[in-house]
């Protein structure tokens, strides 16, 4: 079972790698930016969907990752190289695997998360908080509570686990820490429901922003030059030194 790589690392190594504890933590890239990536000052963290893994975000975090900033992408638990308890797949747990590796990651982040990872990184700005998390952004993932899709099958604890919670509160608490959100969501899918989208754009102010984008659920995410042009103008309306080098280009 891998962790993180004994290859060159431009991540200093978690305090909790190397201990001799038996504990596992996620399998990852971490890329360094390229010269005129357009994103945010800071570095990035990128969250795939289930099913996914570690490369699903890639084509977003090589697009917009400034030079001199890091991208990270974990493949989450049970996905890719990184390790598959037997049990542990409510977004809490997800979100404690990266809480696990979080000290070796910058200390300015923006995070991305696609489908569940969207959950998960919603979570992880909550925990961690605006002295870490600078913005987020939130790809064709639903707040809401959906029983009727919990399904019973390898996944079923994850399932219920999501499901059935209501996470509508997560905006609210991302608002109060001043942590700006942009959720994107997908015009084919039926994850974020009609009424959902409605509270959204209601709220729709410089806290929070709601943008549909083309695709379905299942590959909305592949829509890279739409995705990296919604994030490019919410990082040049959050952060000034992004709309000065728009402004200079």
């Amino acid at each position: 079972m891998r962790a993180f790589s004994p290859e060159p690392r431009i991540l200093p190594r978690p305090l909790l790698a190397g201990h001799g504890s038996g504990i596992e933590l996620l399998d990852h890239d971490a890329v360094p930016g390229l010269p005129g990536g357009g994103g945010a000052p800071g570095s990035m963290l990128l969250l795939h969907g289930f099913g996914g893994d570690k490369a699903q975000l890639r084509p977003v975090g090589d697009a917009l990752c400034p030079q001199g900033s890091v991208a990270v992408y974990p493949s989450l638990r049970a996905h890719g190289a990184s390790h598959r308890p037997a049990w542990g797949y409510s977004v809490l747990d997800f979100a404690a695997d990266l809480h696990r590796f979080g000290d070796a990651l910058p200390g300015d982040l923006h995070l991305v998360g696609y489908s569940y990872g969207g959950l998960v990184a919603a979570v992880s700005a909550v925990t961690w908080g605006a002295s870490r998390v600078r913005s987020l952004v939130v790809v064709d993932q639903s707040f809401d509570a959906h029983p009727d899709l919990h399904v019973a099958d390898e996944w079923a604890e994850g399932s219920l686990l999501r499901w059935t919670y209501d996470f509508g509160h997560l905006p609210d608490l991302l608002e109060r820490l001043g942590i700006p959100v942009l959720v994107l969501a997908a015009a084919g899918s039926r994850n974020i429901l009609a009424d959902e989208q409605e509270r959204l754009s209601r709220r729709d102010s410089a806290s929070l922003r709601l943008e549909i984008i083309h695709g379905s659920h299942a590959d909305c995410y592949r829509n890279t030059g739409e995705i990296t042009s919604a994030m490019r103008v919410f990082y040049r309306d959050h952060f000034s030194a992004v709309r000065k080098e728009q402004e200079n280009s």
